[in-house]
């Protein structure tokens, strides 16, 4: 009986061991925002942590069981470190999705269980303001297809013509305060001034408004929230009016898919479509778009961002490609350009740097590796990837209903037909 006892630990010790192993590299994985790795650890383990199961969903626009996951865990009481996490993902998801009382909910819970905490401080007297007005809701047609204007997209605003940039890099979308006027829209304070920061970490002062109306076509958005920069804010001040704003991630996601071609078609398409999550190359980090891209065979995690003229690559990188910066990098001082003014940055000059990127290599020439970090994005992240990256696509797509960035050009498109 004692053999039995004894070989019976000897064969669960094992067990348990890979039990703490599995879950040790799920908490690494989450606290080092790797979402795509969590992902596919998840698969290999369907019974795992709900935390988890959350969190990935949350990253991945799987809303209702990021919602219903979450809510079973907090149910259970977890500690105020898991409990703080979870809602400050939940208000990112509220956000993203112009829900903005549920986003005030989440933020309030948060304080509740850390009243210090200084981002959801920071954000909240911004999100109070836009609680007072209804959530953002889309109705009229499933597609809309629209010809460009030099990249920007023909938009009525208030039922007033506007033609913005679309910006996926931008948590709300954003105008001038001459704009915001020219559309008939009250211009909201928020106490304290609104804060935000831009993509050099440069910090930049806003105010609130909301447009009752923004249509794309035969696409109707309502109540989108703006954030109002003064009329001296870069880049707008050289821009004509209904010219001066761009449109942020809410009111993109809400389009469902959106593919813009290299002639100027823009095509939003809200109709249903089925999602794979293994398959999934974009996901969600808060109010960042991210996307998995290879270079030399390491699948990195970048901020996407189609509102950067210029694509930086961040200090992460140049642990990666050690080789080719000792072998061809030169120094530089490099200057990023933001909503808050321009910033240099200490760099390292690399001739080409070429990345698979939605189905298609793309290539940085040259490519700028920062040395100093620019933002908190970039302890997770390898980079900022821009408009000259996607610009070498005969056309891009991105869908946020299969969490999917598809790069085609016009021998990839021969293939297909063939």
């Amino acid at each position: 009986m004692r053999l039995q006892v004894l070989g019976l630990t000897i064969l669960l010790f094992p067990v348990a061991l890979s039990v703490l192993a599995a879950q040790s590299e799920l908490r690494k994985q989450s606290h080092a925002h790797q979402m795509f790795l969590l992902r596919d650890a998840l698969s290999r383990r369907p019974r795992s942590s709900d935390f988890y199961v959350g969190e990935v969903a949350c990253a991945f626009n799987e809303t209702s069981t990021c919602e219903e996951t979450f809510q079973k865990v907090l149910a259970a009481e977890p500690k105020p470190a898991a409990a703080k996490q979870i809602h400050q993902m939940l208000a990112g998801v509220a956000l993203r999705e112009g829900r903005y009382r549920r986003a005030l909910q989440e933020i309030d819970a948060l304080l509740l269980v850390d009243p210090n905490k200084s981002d959801a401080k920071g954000s909240r007297p911004l999100i109070e303001v836009l609680s007072r007005f209804p959530d953002q809701a889309v109705q009229g047609a499933s597609t809309a297809t629209v010809q460009m204007d030099d990249s920007k997209l023909p938009l009525l605003i208030n039922g007033t013509r506007a033609s913005y940039f679309f910006d996926t890099g931008a948590n709300l979308s954003t105008l001038s305060e001459s704009d915001a006027l020219l559309f008939g829209m009250q211009i909201q304070e928020t106490k304290p001034g609104g804060v935000s920061t831009d993509i050099s970490g440069n910090r930049v002062s806003f105010r609130v408004a909301v447009a009752k109306s923004v249509a794309l076509g035969g696409i109707e958005l309502h109540n989108v929230a703006f954030l109002v920069a003064g009329n001296e804010q870069q880049p707008f001040v050289d821009m004509k009016p209904g010219e001066r704003g761009l449109i942020g991630l809410p009111v993109l996601s809400a389009f469902g898919s959106m593919t813009w071609t290299r002639d100027g078609v823009f095509e939003a398409d809200r109709s249903p479509a089925t999602s794979n999550l293994s398959a999934a190359n974009i996901c969600f980090d808060d109010l960042d778009l991210i996307t998995q891209a290879s270079f030399e065979r390491h699948a990195l995690p970048f901020v996407l961002d189609t509102g950067a003229a210029t694509s930086e690559l961040w200090p992460k990188f140049a642990g990666v490609a050690s080789d080719l910066v000792r072998k061809s990098g030169t120094h530089e001082s490099h200057t990023v350009i933001g909503m808050g003014g321009n910033q240099k940055f200490e760099a390292t000059l690399i001739p080409k740097v070429v990345l698979d990127l939605g189905g298609m290599s793309v290539a940085l020439q040259p490519a700028h590796v920062l040395k100093t970090q620019q933002r908190d994005a970039g302890k997770w992240f390898y980079g900022n990837l821009g408009i000259d990256l996607l610009r070498q696509a005969q056309s891009v797509t991105i869908n946020f209903k299969t969490m999917t960035l598809q790069l085609d050009n016009a021998t990839d498109r021969r293939k297909r037909r063939e």
